[in-house]
Parts: structure tokens; sequence; C-alpha cells
């Protein structure tokens, strides 16, 4: 099989020749931007750049599947809002909040050419062409609640959730429009699926009754307007919301190192697949023996897809994110030592 045939082969419940490997969340290294000679900053800028950074994680790291966007704020970034562009080492970050009133919020008309969108189409336009028969080409939009956050303020979103709920609605409304547009040009471009970052709705942050009114007809309305399978991701351990991930629609879910395995395996109950759940602080810090454990843990337990659990530090040594792939062959060929 090809990567590609292997990822697809998992997400539609057949069984491929071994486990795939992927990822959603933001996956570079510093290692592999020095090979490469293609680093951060510029590469959000530069789809050239990002391609020949990103199809490393493959070539290198032996991903299936390679999400070719790094940055996470790129929908936040064409609306107006700030950015520091951090460096080699570090991802960027936000840092103003255009929407404050109903007004600050709108679909420009030029957004699919605005930057960084326009390289990130580009990006996987150019990923598709070259590499879409060997791999999957994955593209990223924002979660509708995670994008307000940034174009509101995590902590005056929060509290608008209570002292005014219609204002998040209108909020929710628009930037699901918003993302509704770039994922369908992703898909356009040649995605083969299309990952939704709804980090900011993790762990404790929404109780199930809030995120059912708030979220769940929002998630559906993203997904349904897809042209191809929807990968959803949220931090944290959000075990007692599992059950509205069954009402969404989604494909695949990517779920953090902060639910267990077999806890997550028994929770999707054949209504979507999963992909999980290594753990990135360990993937930074740990030794490749406890990479090896987590990966066996995960393999053992029936998850769909191997994957780190959320966004990948770039200080992360190539030698633990290649170890993910080493030991999905051996134990497959069933010699691990």
């Amino acid at each position: 099989m090809t990567s590609r045939e292997r990822f697809f082969a998992a997400l539609k419940g057949e069984k491929p020749d071994r486990t795939p490997l992927a990822h959603v969340s933001a996956l570079t290294s510093v290692q592999l931007q020095e090979v490469t000679g293609c680093a951060m900053p510029q590469v959000h800028y530069d789809a050239e750049k990002m391609v020949s950074l990103l199809v490393e994680n493959h070539k290198t790291l032996g991903f299936d599947a390679v999400t070719f966007i790094i940055n996470y704020f790129n929908e936040p970034a064409a609306l107006g809002c700030r950015m520091d562009w951090g460096n080699e080492r570090r991802l960027p970050m936000y840092l103003s909040h255009p929407w404050q009133h109903p007004e600050d919020a709108f679909i420009p008309p030029d957004l699919l050419d605005r930057e960084p969108i326009a390289t990130c189409l580009k990006a996987i336009r150019i990923a598709h062409k070259r590499y879409g028969k060997e791999i999957a080409v994955l593209g990223k939009i924002m979660g509708p609640f995670s994008m307000v956050q940034v174009m509101h303020g995590p902590e005056k979103t929060m509290t608008d959730l209570i002292e005014e709920p219609e204002l998040i609605k209108h909020f929710l409304d628009v930037a699901a429009q918003i993302l509704i547009r770039h994922a369908q040009a992703q898909f356009a471009e040649g995605a083969d699926a299309v990952a939704i970052g709804e980090g900011g709705a993790g762990s404790n942050m929404l109780s199930p009754k809030m995120h059912e009114e708030f979220l769940l007809a929002i998630h559906q309305r993203l997904i349904k307007s897809f042209a191809g399978p929807a990968i959803m991701h949220i931090c944290g351990d959000i075990t007692p919301r599992l059950h509205l991930l069954t009402r969404t629609g989604i494909t695949c879910f990517n779920f953090d190192w902060a639910i267990e395995p077999k806890t997550m395996k028994e929770a999707a109950s054949g209504k979507f697949k999963i992909m999980g759940n290594i753990n990135t602080a360990d993937l930074l810090r740990a030794k490749p023996e406890e990479i090896e454990r987590q990966v066996m843990e995960n393999l053992e337990a029936g998850i769909d897809i191997i994957s780190p659990g959320c966004a990948v530090s770039p200080e992360c040594p190539n030698e633990n994110l290649r170890a993910i792939y080493e030991v999905i062959i051996r134990w497959h060929k069933g010699n691990m030592v």
C-alpha cells in the first residue's frame, strides 16, 4: 500500500497493511528546518518552502499523512489580527483581538486572496500535485470556538458566554462562514481531508450543556459543508463531552494524551475513527523508550491511526518523532525487543 492508501483504508474502517502514522496539529522540527534550509517564520509566507519543509515529515519521519500548514492562526491573521510570527524554535502567536462589537465580525470578499490564507492554499495545491499519489495531503482550519476566542479574547469570550450569549453566537456564526469558505477552498486545491483545530474548547473550558448549546450545531454545519473527511482535534480530557462528538459527523477524532486510548476506543464505538495520542511533552523531553511504550499502548488498544496528541514543539528531536514510525513497523512485524 502507498501511504495515502494506508491512511484512507484506516479512515474507511478497512484493514491497512499496517497502522498508519499521521498528524493534524503543527509539526516541524528545528532539525528539519536546518536540513531543508526552509525555516520559520519565512515559510508561513512561502508556499514552496512550506511544502519542501513539511514533506520531510513523510520522507524523514515516516508519516503517512501530512498537514501542509504549520500555523494555527491563519484565519485571524488574514482578518487583521496582529501576529508574532515566531522563529525556527517558536510557533506563531496572536497579539490582538479585532472582534469586540457585532459589526467587527464580517466576511471580507477577498478572504481567500489574503495572506497567509493564499499561501496555505497554494501550498496544498503544490503538495497535491507533487506528492498526492503517495501520501495523504491534509489541510487545516481553526475550530469556530477557538477562532472566536482569538478574535474576541479568551477571557472575554468565556465571560460573554454568560453575559452576552447572543454576541458569542453571532461571532460563532460569522466564524463558521469564514471557516467553511477556507475549508472548501482547501478541498478544491486537493486536500484529502481537513482538520478542525478546536483546542480552545478543550478540557474544562465548557460543560457538556454549554458545548451542546453553543457548539454542536455549529460543528455540524461546518462538517456538513466539507467535500471530504473531517478530522477534529480538541485538547485535554473531554471525556464528559465525548458523546457529543458522535453527533457532529466527523470522520475521525484526534485525541489528546490526557484520554486513555482504551477509553477513547470505547467512546468512539464505531461512530468515528480515532487517531492519537502520543504525549507531546514526552516527544520533546522523554527518551525514545517512553515514546515506544505509548505507541504500543495505542496499537494494543486498536487505535486506528497513530499520531501526536497535539501540536509538537519545533525543538522536539527527530529521534523521538522517528521513533513513532519505527515502533509501528516493529510491532506489526511482531519482533518487538
